[in-house]
């Protein structure tokens, strides 16, 4: 079960050769356009991409973004009865248009409003996890502060998550940092992390702290920091472990969505029943390669294997 900000996210591609007679700024010639699943919806593209179906919450407009956000969904391993989404005439679909030319984004232009769910949409949601938590062997809480995700909310669905025995992972958002609490694992960056604990961190001694820290203030089973170009640490609390992992990635291109496919990796793999260590790899690896690619970008099992090869941890057959 994936809840969260759901977006759309839109990609207009074209070629720059002239700049623009009515300001200082360069005139994109639009060739191709794409629109995709972003936000919580790049985490349901990440375990399709896994086989695995997803039951999605989230919230969108009555407006076409709405329509075309649910039509994506039912190619991404989602059927009908399990898109469980707030419709609203008031609030738009959130709509983030990013503009590239030469393969290099040119600008964003965000169409939003972040309005927090009110009491009787927060009693719809709880109602509708209620009603498919049975059919879930993981909830991950994907929160991208666009007003989704209230504190009452994100309480109410882990104590629920606890009470069925259901993995519940998180890609926290600083405004809500502290509030999941007794979770699987929380995956923050280090920016992310280190915002919340109102501290830079640099040094593995800096991330080791910030994991321990983090870990005594909410209780999870797991924490995972990221760390760019440096990889991952993981900090599982009943061993008192640290794991640093290093990357994987050939070269950084984009870095959008890569959180999304560290949660939805390691989530997946933690259902299916590797340690906590086993899926931390495989989140790395999968992470590893989607940052070689354009846009929130998802991958196959092809790719995955092929970067668990790089690290050693697998052995290809003859």
């Amino acid at each position: 079960m994936v809840v969260g900000d759901l977006i759309l996210d839109e990609y207009l591609f074209g070629s720059v050769d002239r700049i623009s007679p009515e300001a200082p700024v360069p005139v994109v010639w639009v060739r191709k356009e794409e629109q995709t699943l972003g936000g919580s919806g790049n985490v349901v593209k990440n375990l399709s991409a896994f086989s695995n179906p997803s039951i999605v919450l989230g919230r969108c407009g009555a407006d076409k973004a709405g329509e075309t956000l649910k039509s994506l969904l039912l190619t991404e391993n989602v059927s009908q009865e399990d898109i469980q989404l707030l419709e609203s005439k008031g609030i738009p679909t959130i709509l983030k248009t990013r503009i590239i030319a030469s393969q290099q984004q040119v600008c964003r232009v965000d169409r939003e409003e972040i309005i927090p769910l009110t009491k009787e949409e927060e009693d719809q949601v709880i109602s509708q996890v209620k009603q498919k938590i049975g059919e879930s062997k993981a909830i991950i809480l994907s929160d991208y502060d666009k007003g989704y995700l209230t504190l009452r909310l994100i309480s109410e669905i882990i104590k629920l998550a606890v009470q069925n025995n259901v993995i519940v992972t998180v890609d926290p958002q600083v405004s809500h940092f502290f509030q999941y609490k007794e979770i699987d694992i929380m995956t923050p960056n280090h920016h992310e992390a280190g915002k919340a604990l109102g501290r830079k961190l640099s040094s593995e001694k800096e991330i080791e702290d910030a994991c321990l820290e983090i870990a005594e203030k909410t209780n999870p089973k797991a924490v995972m920091i990221t760390r760019g170009d440096k990889g991952m640490t993981v900090y599982e609390t009943k061993s008192k472990q640290f794991y640093h992992i290093p990357t994987v990635a050939k070269e950084v291109f984009d870095v959008t969505g890569a959180g999304d496919t560290v949660i939805s990796a390691y989530t997946a793999f933690l259902a299916a029943g590797m340690s906590i260590y086993e899926s931390s790899l495989i989140a790395n690896a999968s992470a590893g390669v989607v940052v070689g690619k354009l846009g929130a970008a998802t991958l196959d099992t092809n790719e995955i294997e092929e970067s668990l090869f790089q690290l050693g941890l697998l052995e290809k057959e003859l």
